[in-house]
């Protein structure tokens, strides 16, 4: 495993963690994988120590996430369009055309894979992707809070926010591991960041740029989470010619040790 920065065309450089077996076969497709809004990949141990010792697997780390680091001076776009360009920059500097590709995805991570494939530039073999999101829905008291509060009030606002999503959009009696999952990554979260991204994506939709995604696509989806619907996921497999569904019973077997199984085999009988 190693780390490295890749500088996109807007002068923001992203982390990428390069997970690379050893004796990796050089013909074997990689895997690019985006995590979702402020994810850590603390969360992702388990689903990547399925993956990684069979694929090369590139682990993105979106712009939003404290990792990132932006220029100085610059009003920096944190939309789900500009971040799906970076995937495409990524692509370029890392995996050199005529190479195969699989792409690999969660919550925001997936919308912004699923923008990039609307385009229709580079396609992947396939793409797995965890409960996408198609518009984001954030509540209009939400919105207001965040567009009245200065980044300083974060540490403030963020137990209003950790009481909403436990109560409201996650079943904290069944997927305890889930609330915990979501209030580590607000906890490590930067404010700024954090703030104009919510903005952004509060405005974006998905549903009428699925008709383009042509590649196929497999979505994956839980049973019990309730934060990414299961009738969502069925519409939006719906709109796209070359996509299936699976569920999973939970969220927290989407990140398992299963899910990263379950795409290296279907990577492998693809082959």
């Amino acid at each position: 495993m190693k780390k490295y920065f890749i500088e996109v065309s807007d002068g923001v450089k992203l982390n990428v963690i390069d997970f690379t077996p050893e004796g990796s076969d050089p013909t074997k497709p990689v895997v690019v994988f985006v995590a979702g809004w402020i994810s850590l990949p603390s969360g992702w141990k388990d689903f990547l120590k399925t993956l990684t010792p069979r694929y090369r697997t590139l682990y993105v780390e979106t712009r939003e996430k404290i990792s990132s680091i932006l220029p100085k001076g610059r009003q920096i776009d944190f939309s789900i369009e500009r971040m799906a360009l970076d995937i495409g920059e990524i692509l370029q500097k890392t995996i050199p055309d005529g190479e195969t590709f699989y792409f690999a995805g969660s919550s925001m991570g997936a919308t912004i894979i699923l923008d990039y494939l609307s385009l229709g530039k580079r396609q992947p073999t396939q793409s797995f992707l965890i409960s996408p999101i198609a518009k984001f829905s954030i509540p209009t008291w939400a919105l207001g809070l965040i567009k009245l509060s200065h980044p300083s009030f974060y540490s403030a606002i963020k137990p209003v926010v950790k009481w909403y999503l436990k109560n409201f959009r996650l079943d904290k009696k069944r997927e305890p591991e889930q609330v915990a999952k979501y209030e580590g990554t607000l906890d490590a979260a930067e404010p700024a960041r954090l703030k104009i991204n919510a903005l952004s994506v509060s405005k974006y939709s998905l549903w009428d740029k699925l008709g383009r995604v042509k590649s196929p696509v497999c979505l994956i989806g839980a049973r019990t989470d309730t934060l990414h619907g299961v009738e969502e996921l069925e519409k939006m497999v719906a709109l796209m010619p070359h996509a299936t569904l699976i569920l999973m019973q939970s969220n927290k077997e989407t990140h398992s040790e299963r899910a990263g199984s379950f795409i290296a085999d279907r990577i492998a009988g693809s082959g």
